[in-house]
């Protein structure tokens, strides 16, 4: 049995974009996630076209994924591995480096 099915994709927007997805089993732990200041600290050292997808201002709102989100991370993950590590998908097509 494939275990990556028990969870719930989530995205995070950010400025009501909505800019990555991973998934949890709960809401409870995604938010956990978005809590931490090592999320926005890593989202602000990731940019696209020159702009950090998050700085110190950014608002940040998790939200179950839409459907076609969750096939979009569902196709970006079913060739990994299983791992205790979150995977994180980003929805922004023009990321620098």
């Amino acid at each position: 049995m494939d275990h990556r099915f028990s969870f719930s994709v989530f995205t995070i927007e950010i400025n009501g974009r909505p800019t990555l997805a991973l998934q949890a089993k709960r809401h409870k732990d995604a938010e956990r996630l978005c809590e931490h200041d090592q999320l926005r600290t890593r989202l602000s050292t990731i940019t696209s076209h020159g702009t950090p997808l998050c700085d110190a201002s950014a608002t940040m709102k998790l939200r179950l994924a839409t459907a076609e989100e969750t096939a979009l991370y569902r196709r970006a993950t079913q060739s990994t591995e299983p791992s205790s590590d979150t995977h994180v998908v980003y929805f922004v097509d023009d990321l620098d480096g």
